[in-house]
């Protein structure tokens, strides 16, 4: 799943206004949205834009990405230029300082033995905890009718249909009845 910002119409005919809004890459223009970030209607004068800049350096964080119209938008409201200066902070900044770096080395350079997997303590008495394995066994489909037992032959041909015509002993072929309307005597 590829997150985008882009922009999702709203308005009436021939009167467009636009969210700025973040979105799965996959979905519709109009369709369903993750988040909306501000508004832009293009039909005032000047324009009206409006962001939550906030919002919108957290999601480009994240790892959304603008589409060039949006791009555009975002860099007239200063979103983009505020994403950068974060994203610069971040790479001045280190993790830890290099005295920690150096001391974590060391101690991984220093582990003897290989990482172990950690199990449930089992309490005195109990059998070993196996590990879980996935047997499946052949289930019926949900929704799935069983089938019916072996039918004998004659029971076969009696319930058979010929083309067009209905058999006597078939169970589908129920008589039909026409109802009647029992007259009045007068």
């Amino acid at each position: 799943m590829s997150l985008r910002i882009r922009l999702s119409r709203v308005g009436a005919k021939k009167q467009p206004s636009y969210r700025i809004v973040v979105a799965d890459s996959s979905a519709p223009r109009d369709g369903s949205f993750i988040a909306i970030l501000g508004h832009y209607n293009p039909l005032t004068d000047p324009y009206t834009l409006k962001v939550d800049e906030e919002r919108a350096v957290s999601w480009l964080k994240k790892g959304a990405q603008p589409s060039e119209t949006a791009r555009g938008l975002l860099n007239k409201a200063g979103v983009i230029t505020a994403f950068e200066a974060v994203r610069k902070d971040q790479a001045q900044k280190p993790r830890f300082s290099a005295e920690e770096a150096k001391a974590r080395r060391e101690a991984r350079a220093t582990r003897t033995e290989p990482p172990r997997l950690v199990r449930p303590a089992r309490k005195d008495g109990e059998a070993p905890v196996a590990a879980a394995t996935t047997t499946r066994k052949p289930a019926a489909k949900a929704g799935a009718r069983a089938r019916p037992a072996a039918r004998s032959g004659a029971s076969k041909s009696a319930g058979s249909k010929s083309a067009g015509s209905k058999s006597a002993g078939s169970k589908s072929a129920a008589p039909t009845r026409r109802r009647t309307t029992a007259k009045k005597p007068a």
